[in-house]
């Protein structure tokens, strides 16, 4: 199991800056607040990941995180220049850039090689007055260096941000022009690439895009989504564990089984079309750009080159799938790092220009439907993906035991504090008791196969309402499922499976297996979530961990407790990670958790005392 390195994003900007936010394009990713992690899930999908292909490779085909994946979930600009330039290794010349965009420059203790210190930034940004158009500028300038630093382009360090971003900042009015979403997704794609090798222990990256994906797209392997109607989409799994608690505590095993199970249906395709997302929460400047979405294109930002296939993820666009042509070969850009001084233009360099210049020409690389052949091409493609990649489907057979130390650090949240941050699974042993039941219903049955959608033109995403659901359909945010109500983990599971397709719930009408709307909400029912209280993380302990954010307002995002000190980077690892508790903020969570667990299991031994004693008194009568 892999370390993952979550980073939280940063403290909430001043409103005053906000207009100029939205000329940045990092308006819409600035409203994203904290998304705990399920390292099991993410370690799960790492199995699947294949960097030849830039693919996750599932028995029902290949599928991947795709720019349009990066501007819904976090709404990000993904159509313009690309994110290239000098990097540079002189602390002379960063003082410099420094000086010239901030006023003041950081010191020497201040840096990490060239790097500097997220502490030092959110200091500087906490200190600015914003007296005028260049105080409120430079401010922004360290909330978007924030930004890339924790959830968008964040290492594994967790404590620093690579100051080759800051010469992109200084034209302020063309920040906007670049196209961001194309270069986080690049990062993601090579957090994946690195943590596929056999030797690699953590994974760093955009771990809330690629969550955000596959709670989209495997809707029925996702938590409760707290505020099912948000924008971006990721802020619909904010503080999810605080609703669906017993998520937290999936193995590695149960998402496995779950994709060696998947079947046609349950993977959701065309995961952003009328029916499931409400185009009129969808800010108009995020259409504008989907033009490039499909693009078959190199993914640029810096030294880093990724490829995205979207020749080989037709059907997330709508098209029929065929068999693709042979993958991309990236040659020496890919996996190119940043150690040791490199004092390079990574816009001219011979290893990566062409893939710039592939960039710049990416209108001409948008997917179009292709001509039907006499032979379905969807059976032509699943004959040669099964045939090539069959033998490696099935990884729950190829897997040895599993080794549950990969989940401590979400285990071990909600041990008692007097046992401490040992790596042990007694703290979950009545947690796993309870999710027995799970596994069975972990993947529904098998929804009829759709037919696959045909165009004649040019990918265009469907902005207009027109449903093709029944009107009869549940969706998310059903008030048999808000907090508070008793309905357990199982049965939310066993009621998005098949035979939870007759509803268990009297009069309410019929699930649909197969159709998950992430938008739109059954008429009456309102989540109780919605109407305010008390947010909180209940982070999961993790080796090293120092805080838990508490906000009494939802849509805040205080980073007050979480504090850097300024001794060696590798002591500074934990300040920024979202997984990172408070020992002592903690404490009394867990103890009400821990009584309610008792509490159910002295009514469930009650409940089978009864039910003991009657079918005893049956049996003596019969006989």
């Amino acid at each position: 199991m892999l370390t993952c390195n979550h980073p939280v994003p940063p403290d909430r900007y001043n409103d005053r800056v906000e207009e100029h936010l939205r000329i940045t394009g990092f308006y819409h990713v600035s409203q994203i607040g904290i998304v705990q992690c399920q390292k099991a899930l993410v370690n799960a999908l790492i199995e699947r990941w294949h960097p030849d292909t830039h693919t996750f490779h599932l028995p029902i085909g290949e599928c991947s995180v795709t720019l349009e994946d990066v501007a819904l979930i976090l709404g990000l600009p993904t159509d313009g220049l690309p994110v290239t330039g000098m990097t540079m290794s002189s602390f002379e010349a960063m003082e410099a850039e420094c000086l010239l965009q901030f006023g003041v420059a950081p010191r020497r203790e201040d840096c990490r090689s060239s790097c500097i210190k997220l502490t030092w930034l959110r200091n500087l940004k906490e200190n600015l007055e914003l007296n005028d158009e260049i105080s409120i500028q430079r401010y922004v300038r360290c909330h978007i260096m924030l930004l890339i630093g924790t959830i968008l382009f964040g290492d594994k360090s967790g404590a620093g941000v690579h100051w080759k971003f800051l010469p992109l900042l200084r034209d302020f009015v063309n920040i906007g022009q670049y196209s961001w979403g194309s270069a986080c997704l690049a990062h993601l794609y090579k957090a994946l690439c690195r943590a596929s090798r056999y030797n690699c222990k953590e994974i760093d990256g955009p771990l809330t895009l690629l969550l955000g994906w596959a709670w989209i797209r495997l809707p029925y392997l996702s938590p409760l989504p707290r505020e099912p109607r948000s924008f971006p989409l990721a802020n619909r799994w904010r503080n999810w564990e605080r609703g669906d608690r017993r998520y937290r505590y999936l193995k590695l095993a149960h998402f496995r089984k779950a994709f060696d199970e998947l079947q046609e249906g349950q993977f959701v395709w065309v995961a952003y079309a009328v029916d499931r997302v409400d185009p009129n929460i969808i800010p108009a400047e995020i259409y504008m750009q989907s033009v490039i979405w499909s693009a078959t294109v190199p993914l640029v930002s810096f030294e880093c080159i990724e490829w995205h296939a979207t020749d080989r993820l037709r059907r997330q666009f709508g098209f029929v799938q065929g068999v693709p042509s042979q993958e991309q070969n990236l040659d020496k850009a890919h996996g190119e790092i940043l150690t040791g001084p490199k004092n390079l233009n990574w816009a001219t360099t011979p290893t990566h220009s062409k893939w710039v210049m592939h960039w710049t020409n990416r209108y001409h690389y948008v997917l179009s439907e292709l001509p039907m052949p006499s032979q379905h091409p969807l059976d032509t493609y699943l004959n040669w993906y099964r045939s090539k990649y069959g033998a490696c489907l099935a990884l729950s057979n190829l897997a040895g035991e599993e080794n549950d130390e990969g989940n401590q650090d979400l285990d071990v949240g909600n041990e008692d504090m007097d046992e401490g941050n040992e790596e042990t699974d007694e703290g979950s042993q009545d947690m796993d008791e309870d999710n027995e039941d799970q596994e069975q219903h972990i993947s529904p049955a098998i929804p009829p196969p759709q037919e696959q959608p045909q165009a004649s033109t040019q990918y265009l995403p469907q902005t207009q309402f027109t449903p093709s659901y029944p009107v009869q359909q549940q969706y998310w945010g059903m008030s048999q499922f808000e907090i508070g109500d008793g309905t357990s983990f199982s049965q939310l599971l066993g009621f998005m499976s098949a035979d939870g397709a007759h509803s268990q719930y009297g009069d309410q009408p019929e699930f649909m297996p197969g159709r998950y709307s992430l938008d739109a909400r059954y008429p009456g029912h309102t989540s109780s979530v919605a109407s305010g209280g008390f947010v909180s993380v209940d982070s999961s302990r993790s080796e090293g961990g120092r805080g838990v954010l508490n906000s009494q307002n939802p849509n805040r995002c205080n980073m007050g407790l979480i504090e850097e000190d300024t001794n060696a980077l590798d002591q500074e690892t934990d300040a920024y990670l979202a997984d990172d508790p408070d020992e002592e903020g903690d404490d009394d969570d867990d103890e009400i958790e821990e009584f309610d667990e008792d509490e159910e299991s002295r009514n469930d031994g009650i409940m089978f005392t009864i039910l003991h004693c009657i079918f005893h008194d049956l049996f003596t009568f019969f006989a």
